[in-house]
C-alpha cells in the first residue's frame, strides 16, 4: 500500500468543501485500504473534529450543509455466500426545508467468501433523500430511499451496476456542534454473477457523526443615529381601497376575498344566515332549521343515505343499499311485525299469528332440530337455535298457551320411555323460561311412544318418532 494521502482543512467553506471532496473521491477508490489502515481512518476522524471545530462558532446561525462520517455494518445477503463485515460511509448532505434533506454518499466494503479465497470488493456512490418525520432539538426520525451505483471486483472482474436503498435513522445532538447518527438501511443491488440470481440484498446498520457547517445568517447591519423629523406635514387623505368590491373598505375587511357578487356582513365577511357553518353562496339548504347538523353542501346529514335526513329517520342506521320507506325504516309489507328482509312469507293475511320467519304458526310444529344426548334429558348445542326463535315467537304473543309434548320410539319399556319423554318434554320447557316466555304459556307432556309417526321396524322411522312438538292449546 502506498503512503496514505495527507487532508488539511482550510478555514474557508471551500477549504472544507474541497476537503471532504477529496475523502469521498480516497474512500470510493481506497475504501478496502481505509479499514485495513488505522492511520488513515484515524486521519478521517480528526479532520471530521476539525470540520466540527470550525462549525462551532457559527451554531447560532443557519448551516445548510453537512458532512457525515459513519461506520456500517453490512449482513450480507445469504446468496452471496460471503461473511458479515464493516464497512465505510462517507456523506455530504444539504438541508431543504423542514421535512427534506438532499444527500451524496461515497460507500467502500469488503466481504470475504464465507469458503475457500475470495472476496467482493464493492465501492459506489449514492444519491438520497431525508425525509424528517420529527426534526428538533432533542432527536430528529427521518426515512431515507435513494439510487446509485456499486463498482463490484469479483473474480478479479470490476463491473458497475444500479443499487437501490431505503430504511430510516435518527439523529441524536451531542454538544452544540456534533450530532450522533444511525439508521439502518436494505440496500438492492443488480448482480448477475452469482448463479441464479439477478438481484442481491443486503442490510446495512449505519453508526457515525453528523456535523453541520455553511454560511451563517449575517449580523443585523448597524442602525443610523436617529435625525431630528421635520416639520409635521399634514398628508391628503388616502385613497378607500376595496379590493374585492364587496362595499367594505380593505382596512375593515376581515375577508378581504370574497367572491364578486356575495352578500357580506358588515366584517366584510360572506352571509351565513341559517348559521350551519356553510356560508350563503356554497349551501344548498339556505334556511336550515337552527342546530341541524349539515353536510359539506349545508343540507341535513343523512347518516345511512337511505334518502331520509337524520331528523326524520327513525332507523338511521340501515345497512346501504336497504330499502326504507318514508320513516326511513325496513317496510314490513304484511304487517306481521317481521321486516321484509327477514320475512320467508311476505303477504301473510292480515291478523295472522306468525312464527320469527314471518310464517303462519301451525297447530302442531315439530322441532326436527331440537335433539338430545343419548338416553339423557341434557339439550344438544344445536337445539338452541331453534328454541331461540320460538322463545322470541312466544313472547311476542304472550296469551298464546302451547303444549310441549315429547315422543319416543317403541325400544325399550314403556314406562322408561313414558319418564323419558316427559322429562325431555321438561327440559324444554325450562329453556324456553330461561329465555323469558312466561311459565304460564307452557305445558309440558310426555306421551312415550304411544304416536308414533312412522314405522319403528326401520331406523329411519325410529328416528322421526324420537321428537319433541308444540302444539298450540290457545291463540
Amino acid at each position: 500500500m502506498g503512503e496514505a494521502p495527507f487532508y488539511t482543512l482550510s478555514p474557508s467553506i471551500l477549504g472544507i468543501l474541497t476537503t471532504m471532496a477529496a475523502i469521498s473521491h480516497h474512500i470510493v477508490r481506497e475504501g478496502n485500504k481505509l479499514m485495513k489502515n488505522r492511520t488513515v481512518v484515524r486521519g478521517i476522524a480528526i479532520a471530521s473534529l476539525l470540520v466540527a471545530a470550525q462549525s462551532g462558532t457559527a451554531l447560532a446561525g443557519e448551516k445548510p450543509w453537512y458532512i457525515s462520517p459513519m461506520m456500517s455494518y453490512i449482513e450480507a445477503d445469504s446468496d452471496r455466500d460471503a461473511d458479515n463485515d464493516i464497512g465505510l460511509h462517507l456523506g455530504v448532505g444539504k438541508y431543504i426545508n423542514d421535512r427534506w434533506n438532499v444527500e451524496i454518499s461515497a460507500l467502500a466494503d469488503t466481504l470475504d467468501f464465507e469458503a475457500g479465497s475470495g472476496e467482493y470488493k464493492q465501492r459506489g456512490l449514492m444519491a438520497d433523500g431525508l425525509y424528517f418525520f420529527k426534526r428538533d432539538a432533542d432527536l430528529s426520525v427521518y426515512g431515507v430511499v435513494g439510487m446509485g451505483a456499486l463498482r463490484t471486483k469479483l473474480a478479479g472482474e470490476n463491473e458497475t451496476r444500479l443499487a437501490a436503498n431505503i430504511g430510516a435513522g435518527i439523529i441524536k445532538p451531542i454538544n452544540s456542534v456534533i450530532s450522533l447518527r444511525g439508521d439502518i438501511r436494505y440496500r438492492l443491488d443488480e448482480e448477475d454473477r452469482v448463479v441464479g440470481e439477478k438481484h442481491l440484498s443486503d442490510w446495512l446498520l449505519n453508526v457515525g457523526l453528523l456535523i453541520p457547517f455553511g454560511a451563517e445568517k449575517k449580523p443585523a447591519a448597524p442602525q443610523p443615529t436617529p435625525q431630528p423629523e421635520p416639520a409635521a406635514v399634514t398628508p391628503a387623505p388616502a385613497p378607500v381601497v376595496d379590493s374585492d368590491g364587496d362595499g367594505i373598505p380593505d382596512a375593515a375587511d376581515n375577508c378581504s376575498n370574497t367572491p364578486a357578487g356575495a352578500s357580506v356582513n358588515a366584517s366584510g365577511c360572506e352571509l351565513d344566515r341559517d348559521q350551519d357553518g356553510i356560508v350563503d353562496s356554497q349551501d344548498k339548504c339556505p334556511s336550515s332549521a337552527p342546530g341541524l347538523k349539515v353536510d359539506t353542501t349545508g343540507c341535513e346529514v343523512d347518516s345511512d343515505k337511505d334518502g331520509i335526513a337524520d331528523s326524520q329517520d327513525r332507523c338511521p342506521n340501515t345497512p346501504a343499499g336497504t330499502r326504507t320507506n318514508n320513516q326511513g325504516c325496513i317496510p314490513d309489507s304484511d304487517h306481521d311485525g317481521i321486516t321484509d328482509d327477514k320475512d320467508r312469507c311476505p303477504t301473510t293475511a292480515a291478523g295472522t299469528q306468525v312464527d320469527s320467519k314471518g310464517c303462519k304458526l301451525e297447530e302442531t310444529i315439530v322441532l326436527k332440530g331440537v335433539t338430545f344426548e343419548t338416553g339423557s334429558t341434557r339439550l344438544t348445542g344445536e337445539s338452541e337455535t331453534m328454541l331461540n326463535d320460538i322463545a322470541s315467537t312466544l313472547r311476542k304473543y304472550n296469551s298464546m298457551v302451547v303444549e310441549v309434548s315429547g315422543h319416543t320410539d317403541n325400544r325399550g319399556a314403556e314406562r322408561f320411555n313414558q319418564q323419558l319423554s316427559t322429562k325431555r318434554a321438561k327440559a324444554v320447557v325450562d329453556y324456553l323460561i330461561s329465555k323469558g316466555v312466561e311459565p304460564k304459556q307452557l305445558k309440558a307432556k310426555g306421551y312415550g311412544s304411544s304416536k308414533p309417526l312412522a314405522d319403528n321396524n326401520s331406523a329411519k322411522g325410529r328416528a322421526k318418532n324420537r321428537r319433541v312438538e308444540l302444539t298450540i292449546l290457545q291463540r
